[in-house]
């Protein structure tokens, strides 16, 4: 799958009720719409209770007698309870859009929207994870559906669903991964040639029943819905800040690594205009699109295409922000959003290259016993801040640690810390002559003095507020517990007010070990505006220095990040993003031997917009 940009779709007329009032003027008219802006993919949704409206009919001590078509109370007309005439529907509507050149991706079971259920008559108020008649009557709907449709040509992907976690409380991860099987094995036995996206939203790195690992070993595609909210902490900046257009592109790089599978940034918004000024939403997604195409997240999909502020039934009438809510107004006219996409889609197809060649990671940011979330949505930031690019491996797993020049190991907590297998790797290629940067957060380490040349003095549990004395600068940390340090061959790069050593760095073997004696990462988290030209990323620039001394282009500017993409041996393209909302001039350093020149815009960034430059080397 190429990169995509797309839209989410219900009609602008009728919403989540288009399938039972199919109005060919309305879908006309809005595909015209979506096509004006350059919108070559949608995902849709196959209402489940109007593909397949069963329910049942019982009769004496609620013995379940018939089963009837829940519009008519006719006996079904098929065993799979799929209504054929809604088949025909759909079908029309992929010809519309095939007729246009838009491409679908087909959430199947489509019980969830919006906040509210959506199942057939016959399974209201059963759980959908456990019972049994459930599970029937799922692979009946999939059997009837995919196999109606999976002839047509322009489905180029299958969901699972639309968020499917959310359709009942899950008992265990056991379950979620039977349930998830099922419904992969399912579509797959009806159509095996197309791939098959999660769909799901909110997965967890540990906790929880819907796991990242289990989703990418199941599916083809993992899938993020990213919006500015507190799933993934992204409501304490403006929409248009540096964390908030930032940490979705991190949040679908956690996926990805975890995962192992290819991400779609599949849904994705501002919500309404006290969130976010319909300014500051098109910057939001103008950002979001060159971030996914410059981190190699194979596509972007805003919600929704339209907004559907005429109409009064759930879920609809339950929120006010499902009303508002779309790229294009209720006269099916481009809000600032939709010009931005517009705009965005028609700059990328100008680029003098037909696609992205995947960029370099310059580092391994390794996740043990600690929120690695929390830890690595900001590992992956700072480190975008100072220059480099980092991909995520998990450090209390069995999968052994990538090889890399350079590693991050943050947010170091708890009794385990990681596995022995990988902080036996993390010293290893220490000897070998990689670099590690190890961030404190009360965990028990070992080989303190033997790796990291410092002895401790005990481990301080505190409630208060420092400040570290860099070459750089003065940096001021909170820390509930700190060790008391002293040297036993370490260099001291920073102490605090009262003497402690705060960073160090340690030669071992042909490497090097950077200790930071505070938990940077958890302090950002809940810091706002924690990434707005600040000092923070210096630390990661300071351990990370000698990787930077090789990339042939290093942004001056931690809001402007740029992505190396390898044309060949010694030639880049270089895209440069500025994930701030001002407009930024473009200052970097080249490698001694290095020449760049622009290949779209110039020396300054606009707003939450991007650069492209060839990178040579001599």
């Amino acid at each position: 799958m190429d990169f995509c940009i797309g839209l989410n779709y219900w009609d602008s007329a009728h919403g989540t009720e288009m399938w039972k009032r199919y109005d060919r003027a309305v879908i006309d008219a809005d595909l015209d719409a979506i096509a004006a802006l350059g919108v070559k993919h949608l995902r849709v949704f196959p209402c489940w209770r109007d593909f397949q409206p069963v329910k049942a009919l019982y009769g004496w001590r609620m013995k379940r007698v018939e089963y009837v078509n829940a519009l008519t109370d006719e006996p079904l007309a098929c065993d799979d309870g799929v209504d054929k005439s809604m088949i025909a529907e759909f079908r029309d509507f992929a010809a519309r859009c095939e007729k246009r050149g838009v491409s679908l991706t087909v959430s199947v079971l489509t019980g969830w929207m919006s906040g509210r259920m959506f199942v057939p008559p016959l399974l209201d108020g059963r759980n959908l994870f456990t019972d049994p008649l459930a599970y029937v009557w799922a692979e009946k709907f999939i059997r009837g559906f995919v196999g109606g449709i999976k002839d047509l040509k322009n489905i180029e992907a299958w969901d699972l669903g639309n968020e499917c976690n959310c359709l009942s409380p899950c008992p265990s991860r056991d379950q979620a991964y039977a349930w998830t099987a099922f419904v992969k094995n399912a579509i797959r036995a009806q159509d095996p040639t197309r791939p098959i996206c999660s769909g799901m939203h909110g997965l967890g790195a540990d906790e929880g029943e819907w796991l990242i690992e289990d989703q990418g070993e199941l599916t083809d595609y993992m899938t993020t819905h990213p919006y500015v909210s507190p799933t993934i902490n992204n409501d304490y900046d403006p929409p248009s800040g540096m964390r908030s257009t930032i940490f979705p592109t991190a949040q679908s790089a956690f996926y990805r690594d975890l995962g192992g599978k290819d991400v779609i940034m599949q849904e994705q918004n501002c919500f309404t205009e006290t969130t976010a000024s319909l300014e500051d939403a098109a910057l939001f997604a103008r950002v979001n699109i060159y971030s996914c195409l410059a981190n190699d997240i194979k596509g972007h999909y805003w919600w929704c295409a339209a907004e559907h502020k005429k109409l009064d039934f759930p879920p609809y009438s339950w929120s006010l922000m499902e009303r508002s809510l779309g790229a294009l107004d209720i006269e099916r006219k481009p809000k600032p959003v939709g010009e931005a996409i517009r705009s965005t889609i028609s700059d990328i197809n100008a680029l003098p290259f037909d696609s992205m060649p995947p960029h370099l990671t310059d580092a391994v940011c390794v996740l043990g016993e600690c929120d690695k979330w929390q830890n690595g949505s900001v590992c992956f930031t700072l480190a975008k801040q100072a220059g480099f690019d980092v991909k995520f491996a998990r450090g209390d797993a069995e999968k052994p640690v990538p090889k890399a020049d350079f590693y991050v190991l943050p947010g170091v907590t708890k009794w385990a810390v990681v596995r022995k297998s990988a902080w036996d790797t993390l010293l290893g290629e220490a000897k070998r002559g990689a670099t590690v940067l190890i961030t404190y957060d009360g965990g028990s380490l070992i080989d303190l003095q033997s790796a990291i040349g410092l002895k401790s003095e005990g481990n301080v549990r505190s409630n208060c507020e420092h400040t570290a004395r860099f070459a750089f600068g003065d940096v001021k940390y909170r820390v509930n517990q700190e060790l008391s340090l002293v040297s036993v061959g370490a260099e001291v790069l920073a102490q605090n007010e009262c003497g402690n050593i705060v960073m160090s760095r340690n030669k071992y073997g042909k490497g090097e070990i950077y200790f930071l004696n505070f938990p940077l990462e958890r302090d950002l988290f809940t810091l706002a505006g924690a990434f707005n030209d600040t000092l923070y990323c210096k630390i990661y620039a300071l351990a990370a220095k000698k990787i930077l001394a090789k990339r042939p282009i290093v942004s001056s500017d931690p809001q402007v990040c740029i992505t190396l993409h390898p044309l060949g041996k010694k030639e880049y393209i270089a895209c440069a993003i500025n994930y701030s909302n001002k407009e930024r001039e473009l200052n970097y350093s080249l490698n001694s031997g290095c020449s760049a020149e622009y290949i779209s815009g110039g020396k300054t960034v606009p707003a939450c917009s991007a650069v492209f430059l060839r990178v040579t080397e001599k």
